[in-house]
């Protein structure tokens, strides 16, 4: 048996009693009017999450790109890393 097994602790997907309760109970909280506006609001937040994961990658991978760049072809960067090297060896 795996540990894991939600079948034995009786969870499992919700069906569609389950699911119309939960919908009901948030209608009843939130009201009819409400709706529209909350789901709008959670589009808008699921879409930001998305967006701000996606630029995160994308700038770490540009960060990390310049950085090749700038260490292979920089020859300011050469120069400066010989100066360091040899202030070491004295």
């Amino acid at each position: 048996m795996n540990s894991m097994d939600y079948s034995l602790l009786g969870f499992g997907m919700p069906g569609i009693p389950e699911l119309l309760l939960i919908f009901f109970i948030i209608l009843v909280v939130f009201g009819a009017n409400r709706l529209p506006q909350l789901g709008d609001a959670l589009g808008k937040g699921i879409r930001n999450f998305k967006k701000s994961f996606s630029s995160d990658t994308t700038e770490a991978e540009a960060s990390r790109v310049e950085a090749k760049q700038v260490d292979s072809n920089d020859p300011i960067v050469t120069e400066s890393t010989a100066v360091k090297s040899e202030k070491k060896s004295s």
